[in-house]
Formats: structure tokens, C-alpha cells, sequence
């Protein structure tokens, strides 16, 4: 029986396991203008870090309002039976009046002059429940199944999305979870995988949210997580588009994105940063609107959990956490979800302790209930089966452990799509060594619990390979007995192995079967080892392998068998045309903000203190490590957070790696550095590439950004080499393009370029003569469509600046300007000027934009007579020019001019100009500006 409040369109009732406390209260208008005004303050408190007595102060004035004249609200805690299940229910479509009580912050609730109700003894769960209860689905029989999935759009800030599901394994534990992860981030191949599994009971997405996206200017606002397309980019998703993909429907979809229980009509919240999953501040005048969870709920999820405001990465890790404990142990939703909250209230760590309230369970009808009823396994696969298996076996390459696993999304979302499809025998992921190709590959095959995996490593004759095999499919009776009637002949006669494999993966390893069989999954790992260095091209196998590795490639036909290959290797290589059967995906360095998320696990590793003792030098070997896991594993955790090394010793093996990056030698007085760079080689790698390459490879040290390979081409024209040849040794790393995703862009390995001569001025010059305008073509010339971010823009300006290009300068240095503001205002006003300089040398007239941003760089850094003199020539030019300034752009000019009078005290001349900017933006239609 329900124990709360029971609302209906003007008026609720405080209940205590079904019976009335009191009489029924009407909704005034008063009413729910103090509960918006409680609504407010809490959006204000939030917006100013939570701070207890602000958050107090709502509770507080929440718990005076439901308790009334008559004692109400205390009358039914002291009736109410421990645990307080505080449930606040409405009809399914609520009035404005019922919204705004459902939205109030309940889980705030305190005694007036006392403490929050979530910190005491007896547990306090908050619910809030659309439509009457009806009948609950019986949990089945299985332990507790999580279908986790996080999306991650090109452009959007990175989420720790790793560090959720580790946490959730380790919450529950393997023994006690099937856990399923979808990587692509896309909705539709989530559906796709539920309806293969035949359903799970929760579904857990992490994402980032925004309450009020809308699809086109005049669109309603509507509440959207942004998932990922096919190919990374953003896709906004709506509610009732997720429900109508997910089949069968789970019984608890947690929606871990910021203002996910946040209305559509709700403004004031602050738009998340870095670390925060969180999107657009909302929009006044919105008519009440549904949020995520509540649109969830409305078309059919029977409890959703969302957040209403702006949550870090380590706070929701920390409530997934513990909240996964707790539904594992079949405690009721509503009471798991107010452990979770109590548990973030007591954390000592301020920033933790912050997002305590912010949880919001939302369950419809049927909502509600333990999920869990049994023990049974959906799968018998642990998740993490075959990282355990590379990690048995590689003890002299470690791979990284499950826990120490980041980054790496594109690359796995190519190997998946790859793999899935039905037009490659398999994948070829090279790269640069212990970029961690092996652990991704360790990594995909966990992602395939319905694959028999094999893993060949270190030994690569026919006898290992079919061994390995052998093992995969030993709980497959068909493919067994094949292997034992054969392996003699195989092992007596190694070409017989290409026949064997063909009628194994053709017969019983050709597709999921109901009596166990599996297709299978072979790993061929650290291909390398067998291959030879070949001046003219590509590397080729070594011809003791080459006949039994053209046997495997061949055997493996996407149009007979679901089985596929997944090879490792530093380079490409050739074999007879067969190499093109593998989709070649090339492993990046590291992002930044990967690099940050390896950092943090390596800090709960090291000894208290070290994070802030040490954080310049980790800092530093962060920037020495250029992306490369294994090399940030080595410097980072195993010397700069290492108790058993002192800070000295820690300084001195980073600062002879910075050396080496500016072309010294190896590292002398560090053995483990040492041998690591001995081991990658990049002095051999650029021996091997040859004069002309090395001479390209430093043609393209001129690009302070990835480029498109047609860009990398008109150099290789000049000075020799191509990029293949590059791409395939890991001397050049693959990218998106970041003026068109679909595009690959090229950029000098971070760590090789170190070992390079850089360019002299003079050869600066003459290649940037060269690549300027294909460049400029590339990223959409003078009418770019898309719109070019400032970052190319500053890119190409630095290209036309050396190429002494006035065109280009003067379409991109505007912007050029505006990106390098991240940093000191004086390189900013720097690079303006050296532009304006140049257009000045040509006669090409200076855009208005460019002076306006060179002049408020000029003034940021201290220069105001520079930045006055650029202020009253762009006035004079929004004139005289016999270009028609836009009447905007001329209005601002007049703007900044205005300001900058106002600073040196001549208010009148500077009210005029401020008149005429009002009456240019009213001309313009910019209602905003004026």
C-alpha cells in the first residue's frame, strides 16, 4: 500500500500504506507558485555547488509546505513503517499543478532546524509513479542481467564510460552478473543485440543528455540523449525512439546523462563541463514538457532512473556502483536506488558527496519491485574471458588488465562493424608498438561471448594453429572429433590444414547452433614476429610462414562461414592479394582525454599524496608518453607513481625522455626506458623507410593537425615517398578528418617525430607554398559547408602566413584568432598582426572581423593604443570600404569602439556610437544583440 503523496489535477492527498493523513489538500495557485519557487532555489543551489546549507535551506522549506498547519508530513513519518517508501503518485498525464509537485526535490526533505530525512537511521526512498499501479511481472529466474551500453559522438567531451563498467562488475561480481556491453553507442544495433538475448532486466546507458534539444529552429523542445550514427557522428534520441528499439522492453532502463530527469521546460541549469555528462541550459517559456525518464515511462519502461542536473563521471560511477550491489540482492528498486543516494551523501570527498540528490526514479504502472529472482546464467561466458587468457599467456608483454582498459572507441566500432559484416574474412589491427593492439583485440573478443576463441601467439607453424583451435571448440563435439580424426595428417603433412579449416568452419564452426556449436574467432597476435622488412613496399611474411598464414587467410570465406580472423601485427604486409580479405583498421595514440582517464587509474594505484606532489612531473610524462599507453604505463605508473622510485630518480628518467624527443640519444641511466625504446625501434622504422619517406615524413611535421591524404600526396609529389607506405610502418597515424568524419586524415607519429630534423624556415615556406590551397580546398574553401571549425581555420592560417597567401589569410585568420584566445590573449594578437601585416604588404583590404579580434586580443593582454588604433580603422573602413560591410559586423565595430571610449572616459562620443550600433542591429533583424 502507498505511503506519500497521491496527487491529482488540482489537489493531493499525504497517505500512509494506503490511508488518508489528513484532509485532502487543494493545489492553489499559490501553492504552486512556492513550489516553483522551491524548484528555483534548488536550480540555484545546485548552480552554486550544492553546498549543504543551500540545499538545507530547499529541504527545509519543502518539508514546512507538505507538513502545513496541521502537522501533516510529521504525522505520517512517525506512522510510516521503516523503510520509508515515500512515493508521490499522478495520473499518467498530469496538470501543470501536478507537474510542479511531482518535480519538487523530495529527496531533500529535512526537518526544519534538523537534518536531510536520507540521513537517517530508517532508510527514505523517494519514487515518483505516472498512472495507478497494475499488476507487477514476476522477476524470472535468472541473477541479475545489465545491458550496458555508452555513446560517445565525435566532438562531444569524453566520459569515463570504462570506469561505469568496471564498476559495475565489480559491484556485483562476475559470478552474480551477465553483463552485456554494445560498444557502437548506436540505438539500433542496442535493439538488435536485446532482441538476440531474448531481453535483459536492465538496461544502462551513459551518455551525454540535453533536456531541451531541438530539431530545427521553431521545433519543440524536446529531451534527447545523444547516441552515435553508424559512423561516431551525433545522433539525437528521443524517448519514444529508444522504447520502440528496445525489444523485448527492460524493466529498468538507467539513463546515466545529465538532466535526464530534468523537464524540457526547466532553465537554469548549468551546462556540464568536462568530467560532467550534461548538455544546453533550458529555455524559458516552454510549456511543461516531459523529461527523459518521464517520456520513458510514458510510453511503456517500467522504472527509469535519471538525473536531474549536471553529474560528474565519478559520481554516477560511484551510484552505479553501489546501486548494481544492491539490485543484485534483490532489493526492491525504490529502496536500492535511496542506498545509492545515501551512499554518495557519505562520501568524505566533497566533489562526490555534491551529487547526492540529483538521482530521480520514475516508475510507471508496473514499475517497481525487486528485478531479481534467481541464479540461473544467461551466458556462461564471464565477460572478461579472453583478457584473462592473453594475460595468462603474455606474461613477458603484459596486456592490460580489464581495469587499466581505455580509450580505443573507434577502433573497436571499425573492428565491430568489420567483423559483423559479412564481407571480410577478418580484421588487421596494426600499429606502432604497445599502442595496445593486443589488448584490444583481448577486448573485442571478450564482446563475443557466441564466438569459440582461439589465440595463436609466439608460434605460428600449422601444428600451434590447429592446437589452438583445438582447445576453442573443445565443447563442440563435431568440431572436435574433425580436429582429432585429422590432426596426424596435419601434423605429417602441414598443406593439409587449408582443407581442414575450410570444412570447420564450413560444418560445425559455420554458424551459432542450439546444440553449442559456435563460430569461431581466431586471434593470429603479434603477426610481426614473422615478417620481413622489404625495401619496395609493404613487409611480407617470412617464407617459413607464408604458405601456412595464405592457407589460414584463405580458408576464412565470409560467404560459407560466420568465423572470422582477427590478426595483430606493427605493419601491413602482402601476400599474394589475400591480405585484402582483412579490413585494416590503424590504432591512433591515445586521445587526451584517454590519456587523462589511464592517469587516473594509475593515481588510485600510487601512494597517498602522490597526486598532488607529483602532479607537474606526471604532467610531463604524460606529454612524453605522446599517446602511447605502454610508454605512459612505464613512466607514469611504473616511475612517477612508483613508491619504490624517489622523485630524483623520476625527474631524471622523464627529462631523458624529453631529450630523446628532441633527437638525443637513448636514454643512458634508465634501463626499462631504454629497452621499451629499443623495442619500438623508430630509429630502425626510419632506416627501413628510406630517404624519400623520411624526407616526406618530415614534410608533413608542417601540419599542426591531421590532414586529408590528398593534402599528404601533392608533398610526396615533391620530395618522394608515399603515405601508405608511412601508414603501414606506424610512422603516420590515421584520424577522422575533422572537417569531414567519413575522411581519413594523416599526421606524423608523435613519438617519431621527435626522432626528426625539423623543418628550417626556408623549407617551411616551400611546402607550405605547396599544401595551402589543396588544404584549403580540402576543408571547404571560401564557402565551406559544413562550417570549419576555428581550429582548421588557425591551421590554415599558419599554412597561408609561411605561404605568404593573402587569400587564404584573409577568409581564416578571423577565426584563427578567436581559437588561439584559449590561450594568452598576446599569441592571439600576435598572430593578428602578423595577418593584418601581410594583407597590408599585398594591398588586400583587411576583413573587419579580423581587426575587431585582433583588437579585443590587443586589449585582453594590456595593448590598448594597439587595439584603439585597429578599433578606429575599422570604422573608418565599415565607411569607406568598397565592399558593403554587413550592417551586423559594422554595428559591432561600432560597439567595441564604444567600449573602448567608455574606458578612457569620453562617454558621450562613445553613447553616440552606441546609437548607431542599436539602430544597424534593429536594421539587421538582430534582436539579441540589440
Amino acid at each position: 500500500m502507498v505511503t506519500g503523496l497521491v496527487v491529482d489535477s488540482n489537489g493531493f492527498e499525504l497517505v500512509v500504506s494506503g490511508r488518508r493523513g489528513g484532509p485532502r489538500r487543494m493545489l492553489q495557485t499559490s501553492d504552486v507558485d512556492l513550489l516553483n519557487d522551491i524548484a528555483a532555489q534548488y536550480v540555484d543551489a545546485v548552480r552554486t555547488g550544492s553546498r549543504e546549507q543551500a540545499l538545507l535551506a530547499v529541504g527545509r522549506e519543502l518539508y514546512r509546505w507538505l507538513d502545513g498547519d496541521l502537522g501533516q508530513l510529521t504525522d505520517l513519518l512517525d506512522a510510516a513503517p521503516a523503510p520509508l517508501m515515500f512515493e508521490v503518485r499522478a495520473s499518467a498525464r498530469p496538470s501543470v499543478a501536478a507537474w510542479a509537485l511531482l518535480r519538487a526535490p523530495f529527496e531533500l526533505l529535512a526537518v526544519p532546524e534538523g537534518r536531510f530525512l536520507a540521513e537517517a537511521p530508517e532508510l527514505f526512498a523517494v519514487a515518483r509513479r505516472l498512472g495507478q499501479p497494475g499488476p507487477v511481472q514476476a522477476p524470472d529466474g535468472y541473477r541479475l542481467g545489465v545491458a550496458f551500453m555508452a555513446s560517445a559522438p565525435r566532438g562531444q567531451h569524453e566520459l569515463d564510460f570504462e570506469a561505469e563498467e568496471m564498476a559495475i562488475l565489480k559491484a556485483v561480481g562476475e559470478t552474480s552478473l551477465d553483463l552485456v556491453v554494445e560498444d557502437s553507442g548506436n540505438p539500433e544495433r542496442l535493439g538488435l543485440r536485446l532482441s538476440e538475448l531474448g531481453g535483459v532486466p536492465v538496461v544502462h546507458l551513459s551518455c551525454h543528455g540535453l533536456h531541451n534539444w531541438r530539431p530545427g529552429p521553431d521545433g519543440p523542445a524536446t529531451p534527447v540523449l545523444l547516441m552515435e550514427d553508424d559512423l561516431g557522428d551525433e545522433r539525437p534520441t528521443s524517448a519514444d525512439t529508444v522504447v520502440g528499439l528496445l525489444t523485448p522492453r527492460p524493466r529498468l532502463a538507467f539513463v546515466s546523462a545529465c538532466l535526464t530527469a530534468t523537464g524540457a521546460d526547466v532553465a537554469g541549469h548549468v551546462p556540464a563541463g568536462a568530467g560532467h555528462r550534461g548538455g544546453a541550459a533550458g529555455e524559458p517559456g516552454v510549456p511543461v514538457a516531459h523529461s527523459m525518464a518521464t517520456g520513458l515511462v510514458a510510453v511503456g519502461i517500467p522504472a527509469v532512473i535519471g538525473w536531474d542536473g549536471s553529474v560528474s563521471d565519478q559520481a554516477a560511477t560511484r551510484f552505479a556502483e553501489h546501486l548494481y550491489k544492491q539490485l543484485s540482492r534483490r532489493v526492491d528498486v525504490a529502496e536500492a536506488v535511496a542506498s545509492a543516494r545515501r551512499h554518495l551523501l557519505a562520501c568524505p570527498d566533497e566533489l562526490l558527496r555534491a551529487d547526492w540528490h540529483l538521482a530521480r526514479l520514475w516508475l510507471g504502472p508496473t514499475g517497481g519491485g525487486p528485478l531479481v529472482a534467481g541464479t540461473r546464467k544467461r551466458q556462461m561466458v564471464p565477460p572478461h574471458h579472453v583478457t584473462k587468457t592473453f594475460l595468462d599467456r603474455k606474461h613477458e608483454l603484459p596486456v592490460a588488465a580489464a581495469e587499466m582498459f581505455v580509450g580505443r572507441r573507434p577502433e573497436m566500432q571499425h573492428t565491430l562493424r568489420a567483423l559483423r559484416g559479412g564481407q571480410k574474412a577478418g580484421v588487421l589491427l596494426h600499429g606502432q608498438g604497445r599502442l595496445g593492439k593486443s589488448s584490444l583485440a583481448a577486448r573485442i573478443a571478450d564482446r563475443h561471448p557466441n564466438r569459440a576463441v582461439a589465440v595463436v601467439f609466439g608460434d605460428y607453424t600449422p601444428t600451434a594453429i590447429l592446437d589452438a583451435i583445438a582447445d576453442a571448440v573443445a565443447a563442440n563435439p563435431a568440431a572436435r572429433t574433425l580436429i582429432d580424426a585429422r590432426r596426424d595428417e596435419v601434423r605429417h603433412q602441414p598443406e593439409r590444414l587449408k582443407p581442414l579449416l575450410i570444412d570447420l568452419l564450413a560444418g560445425p564452426c559455420a554458424q551459432e547452433l542450439d546444440d553449442g556449436g559456435k563460430p569461431l574467432l581466431l586471434i593470429i597476435d603479434d603477426l610481426e614476429q614473422i615478417l620481413t622488412a622489404n625495401p619496395d613496399g609493404p613487409h611480407r611474411l617470412d617464407p617459413e610462414y607464408a604458405t601456412v598464414l595464405a592457407d589460414v587467410l584463405s580458408a576464412f570465406n565470409p560467404a560459407i562461414t560466420d568465423s572470422r580472423l582477427l590478426i595483430t601485427s606493427r605493419y601491413t604486409f602482402t601476400l599474394h592479394g589475400l591480405e585484402a580479405s582483412l579490413e585494416p583498421v590503424q590504432l591512433q595514440p591515445l586521445s587526451p582525454a584517454a590519456q587523462r582517464k589511464l592517469q587516473r587509474r594509475q593515481q588510485d594505484l600510487a601512494p597517498a599524496g602522490y597526486r598532488t606532489q607529483r602532479a607537474s612531473l606526471a604532467q610531463r610524462a604524460l606529454d612524453v608518453s605522446c599517446g602511447n599507453p605502454g610508454l605512459q604505463d612505464l613512466i607514469g605508473l611504473r616511475l612517477v607513481y612508483s613508491s619504490q622510485v624517489d622523485q630524483a630518480r623520476a625527474e631524471a628518467a622523464v627529462a631523458s625522455m624529453e631529450e630523446y624527443l628532441h633527437q638525443g640519444d637513448l636514454p643512458a641511466d634508465n634501463a626499462d626506458i631504454r629497452k621499451f625504446l629499443e623495442n619500438l625501434a623508430l630509429d630502425a622504422l626510419l632506416d627501413q623507410a628510406g630517404p624519400a619517406h623520411r624526407e616526406l615524413l618530415r614534410a608533413c611535421t608542417l601540419f599542426i593537425l591531421p590532414v586529408p591524404q590528398p593534402v599528404i600526396d601533392v608533398l610526396a609529389a615533391a620530395v618522394g615517398g608515399s603515405a601508405s607506405r608511412l601508414s603501414g610502418l606506424g610512422l603516420l597515424d590515421s584520424f577522422p578528418d575533422q572537417y569531414r568524419s567519413a575522411v581519413p586524415a594523416l599526421a606524423v607519429n608523435a613519438l617519431a617525430a621527435g626522432r626528426l630534423k625539423p623543418l628550417t624556415p626556408d623549407e617551411q615556406a616551400a611546402l607550405a607554398t605547396l599544401a595551402a590551397e589543396p588544404l584549403y580546398d580540402q576543408w571547404g574553401g571560401a564557402t565551406p559547408g559544413p562550417a570549419r571549425g576555428s581550429d582548421l581555420d588557425l591551421q590554415l592560417t599558419q599554412l597561408a602566413l609561411a605561404a605568404d597567401n593573402p587569400t587564404i589569410t584573409a577568409d581564416c585568420a578571423a577565426a584563427a584568432v578567436s581559437a588561439l584566445r584559449q590561450g594568452p590573449a598576446s599569441t592571439a594578437a600576435e598572430l593578428g598582426h602578423h595577418a593584418i601585416t601581410l594583407l597590408d604588404r599585398h594591398s588586400h583590404e583587411v576583413p573587419v572581423t579580423l581587426l575587431r579580434a585582433v583588437a579585443d586580443a590587443a586589449v585582453t593582454s594590456g595593448d590598448g593604443d594597439s587595439a584603439d588604433t585597429l578599433l578606429q580603422r575599422a570604422v573608418q573602413q565599415s565607411h569607406t570600404s568598397d565592399r558593403q560591410t554587413e550592417p551586423a559586423d559594422h554595428a559591432a565595430v561600432l560597439y567595441d569602439h564604444a567600449n573602448r571610449l567608455i574606458t578612457r572616459g569620453e562617454v558621450d562620443q562613445a553613447e553616440d556610437l552606441l546609437h548607431q550600433a542599436r539602430q544597424l542591429f534593429t536594421d539587421a533583424g538582430d534582436t539579441r544583440s540589440t
